[in-house]
C-alpha cells in the first residue's frame, strides 16, 4: 500500500493500488505461501475488530475514505504479530 496506493472495493485497482487483503497478498506472495497470508489476514482481522468492531477486513476497508486508517491498521497488526512471536 505504501508504494502502490490504497483502494476500496477490489483487491487491486486498474492503477495497481491494493486494499488491505490485497496488500497482504502482495507482500507475502499469497500464491507462494497461502498459510502465511491466512495467518496475517487473521491477525489483521483481530486488530480491526479490537478497534472498530467490524465483522470483516473487506467491510472495514471499503468503509474508509482514504488509506491512512487502513495503513495504520496494518502497522497495528504487525505489532500484534510481533507480540505473538509471528
Amino acid at each position: 500500500m505504501q508504494t502502490a496506493g490504497w483502494c476500496a472495493g477490489a483487491l487491486t485497482d486498474d492503477g495497481g493500488a491494493v486494499c488491505l487483503i490485497g496488500a497482504i497478498g502482495a507482500e507475502v506472495g499469497a500464491d507462494r505461501d497461502r498459510d502465511l497470508a491466512d495467518d496475517a489476514s487473521a491477525i489483521l482481522l483481530d486488530a480491526v475488530q479490537r478497534k472498530f468492531h467490524d465483522e470483516s477486513v473487506p467491510a472495514f476497508n471499503d468503509r474508509q475514505r482514504c488509506g491512512a486508517v487502513p495503513a495504520r491498521m496494518l502497522l497495528e497488526a504487525a505489532g500484534l504479530a510481533n507480540a505473538r512471536g509471528r
